[in-house]
């Protein structure tokens, strides 16, 4: 199972993460050392230009045998760049790779060595992309996801994992006719009410759609429900309903 996998993957990655970790602190000294006498170890740590930057993410896509269409949604941004060079290079594959990443977002999450792998500079590049090949080894990763890690590394972009897997999401949502709806209310809702919330929102989606249901509490709302459909917000929280009678309240009289 995808969970016993992903266990197995935690003991891995931990065993070899402290592995690569012990010499770094030996390995800083000399550096630091260095730094101070004004070595211009700075330009070691600058990013990547755009070209260099370009020319990967090409060599990432030329990688993949088919490149698939570009996603519905667009993002401009640099980890939008990157999640749209993924999406591309998924052609036929978009579920797996979708499950891979997702999956290495929820290792960031609830492994503290990941995460500290991921974020960790100081880390060689070359121990960071052996870890990754045998953690995606062990969890039975599509090819094209260890590549783009890669990428990332090569980069300097890695730290922007989460980033990435968030965007990616978000277009493999938008492929699949996904609408992610959110939906807020002050106390836990029961199992009734979250049906009709769902039949509810279901009438206001797009035809074709398919709801993607997230529940939240926040007692702040005082009451009511406060639901976040797409990019529409439907707010009938009595927290909103008291500020819409304040300002009219507040309002001069004619």
């Amino acid at each position: 199972s995808r969970a016993a996998s992903y266990c197995e993957v935690h003991l891995l990655l931990a065993a070899m993460f402290r592995a690569s970790i012990r010499p770094l602190a030996q390995a800083m000294r000399p550096v630091a050392a260095t730094a101070a006498r004004g070595s211009p170890l700075a330009a070691l740590a600058r990013p990547p230009s755009a070209a260099a930057t370009l020319l990967a993410r090409r060599g990432f896509a030329a990688s993949a045998t088919v490149l698939g269409k570009k996603p519905k949604h667009e993002d401009g941004t640099l980890e939008g760049r990157y999640a749209t060079a993924l999406f591309m290079a998924s052609s036929g594959k978009l579920d797996k790779v979708y499950e891979d990443m997702t999956g290495l977002r929820e290792m960031m999450q609830t492994s503290s060595d990941f995460k500290l792998l991921i974020e960790t500079p100081g880390v060689d590049p070359t121990t960071k992309v052996a870890t990754l090949e045998a953690v995606c080894k062990k969890a039975g990763a599509d090819g094209a996801v260890f590549n783009f890690l890669k990428v990332l590394i090569e980069n300097k972009r890695i730290k922007k994992l989460t980033r990435v897997v968030d965007l990616f999401e978000v277009m493999f949502r938008a492929e699949k006719g996904h609408v992610l709806c959110k939906v807020t209310s002050a106390t836990p809702l029961s199992s009734s009410q979250m049906s009709e919330v769902k039949k509810a929102m279901e009438k206001r989606a797009e035809k074709g759609s398919t709801l993607i249901m997230e529940y939240a509490t926040n007692p702040a709302i005082l009451g009511g429900l406060v639901v976040k459909m797409g990019e529409a917000v439907f707010d009938n929280s009595v927290a909103a309903r008291l500020d819409r009678l304040q300002v009219q309240l507040l309002q001069p009289l004619a």
